[in-house]
C-alpha cells in the first residue's frame, strides 16, 4: 500500500495527505464498500494514472468461466446466506455467500472474513457492480466469484438488469422438460432412466473449508527437510476431505445426456452416504442396482467445452413418486382441455 501511495506522489506531485484524504473520500462515496487499497487504485486511475490489471472485461454471469483473474460484472443480489464461522490454523475465520443474478443466470459470491461486513449493505434486490473480482470453479460444476485483494463493491442506484421477482422465480422453480428440449443454461428437472454409469471413480481430495479442489505439494518441515502435504489456494496446508463426483448418461426416451453427480448427489443416487462412498473406494460400483432405474433429477444444465456437448449437473435428485406423478398427468390433462 505504501508503494502504492509513492507511485501516485511521484506522477502526481500531491503530498501524502492529499492522497491519503482522497482515499478516504473514495471510500466514503462508495459506501466503504471497497478497501483501502482498491480505492486508492481508483483515486489513481481518476488522476489519469492506470496501476491496476489492465484488462479488466465486463461480462455477465452466462459468460463466466473459471480462471478470469479480473473481472468486472453488474448483478442483483438473489438470496444472502447467514455467515458461517469455523477455525483454521488456530484462527477464527468467517465466510458468508451471496447468490447473485443478471438474467442470464446465477452464480455464488463468497465474502470472507472482514468482506462479511458488506452482508450489512446487501439486501435481496440490491443492484451491485463487483470491480476486480475473480472467478473459480466451487467444487459443485458451478462458478464462484471473489473479490481480489485490489477489488471492491458498489451500489448500484440504478439499473437495467432484471427486477428482483424475476431473477427468484428463475433461480428457484426449475422446469420440467424432456431431455431433448435442454438448452444450456436451463434450470431443469427431467424423469429420466440411469442409462450407464461411468465406473471410473473420481475420488478426490477438497479443502474442508470451501469445497475447493487440493493440490499436493512439497513444503520444507525443517531445514533442508521437505515433506508433500495437501495446500489449498485460499487457505494454505489443509488436512484433506475425502469426497467423489458420479457421472453416467441419463435417457428419458426422447433423448440422453450426460449428468453429474457431486459428492452428497452422487451419494444419494446410490443410495448411500458420503462415508459410505469413500469406504467403499476401489469398489464403489460393486453390487448396485442403479442402471435402468428412473430418478427425477433437477440441476442446471451447462455445456462441456472440453467435449462441447451439454451436460446436466444434479443438484437434486429423488426417486420417481407414481401418486406425484399420475396428478400432474391428470392437471396437465385437465389443463389442455381434456
Amino acid at each position: 500500500m505504501d508503494e502504492l501511495i509513492q507511485r501516485i506522489i511521484s506522477a502526481t506531485g500531491l503530498s501524502a495527505d492529499e492522497i491519503e484524504k482522497r482515499i478516504v473520500e473514495k471510500q466514503r462515496e462508495l459506501s466503504n464498500l471497497v478497501s483501502r487499497e482498491g480505492a486508492a487504485y481508483i483515486v489513481a486511475k481518476e488522476l489519469g494514472l492506470d496501476l491496476s490489471v489492465r484488462h479488466q472485461p465486463k461480462l455477465d454471469i452466462k459468460g463466466l468461466v473459471p480462471g478470469i483473474r479480473t473481472l468486472n460484472i453488474q448483478a442483483r443480489v438473489v438470496r444472502a446466506f447467514e455467515p458461517r464461522e469455523f477455525e483454521r490454523e488456530g484462527k477464527k475465520s468467517k465466510v458468508a455467500n451471496i447468490i447473485l443474478g443478471d438474467g442470464t443466470g446465477t452464480c455464488r459470491l463468497s465474502l470472507w472474513d472482514d468482506q462479511v461486513e458488506l452482508l450489512e449493505k446487501l439486501q435481496p434486490g440490491q443492484a451491485i457492480e463487483l470491480i476486480g473480482a475473480y472467478s473459480r470453479d466451487d467444487g459443485r460444476g458451478g462458478i464462484e466469484l471473489r473479490i481480489g485483494r485490489r477489488g471492491g463493491m458498489k451500489l448500484l442506484e440504478t439499473s437495467t438488469l432484471p427486477q428482483i421477482e424475476q431473477l427468484q422465480a428463475t433461480a428457484s422453480k426449475p422446469v420440467r422438460m424432456d431431455v431433448c428440449d435442454l438448452k444450456e443454461g436451463a434450470n431443469a428437472e427431467v424423469r429420466a432412466a440411469v442409462v450407464q454409469l461411468f465406473e471410473t471413480e473420481q475420488f478426490y481430495e477438497v479443502c474442508p473449508q470451501d469445497g475447493s479442489r487440493l493440490k499436493q505439494e512439497a513444503i520444507e518441515i525443517q531445514p533442508g527437510i521437505e515433506a508433500k502435504a495437501w495446500k489449498c489456494a485460499e487457505h494454505g496446508v489443509v488436512k484433506p476431505q475425502i469426497t467423489a463426483v458420479v457421472s453416467g448418461v441419463i435417457d428419458d426416451s426422447t433423448g440422453n445426456i450426460r449428468a453429474v453427480f457431486f459428492r452428497d448427489i452422487g451419494a444419494q443416487l446410490l443410495g448411500m452416504s458420503m462415508d459410505d462412498m469413500v469406504a467403499r473406494r476401489g469398489k464403489l460400483f460393486e453390487e448396485l442396482d442403479i442402471v435402468g432405474k428412473e430418478f427425477m433429477i433437477t440441476g442446471r444444465v451447462r455445456k462441456n467445452r472440453m467435449f462441447e456437448r451439454l451436460e446436466l449437473i444434479a443438484s437434486e435428485v429423488k426417486e420417481v413418486e407414481p401418486v406425484a406423478e399420475a396428478q400432474r398427468l391428470l392437471n396437465l390433462f385437465a389443463s389442455n382441455g381434456g
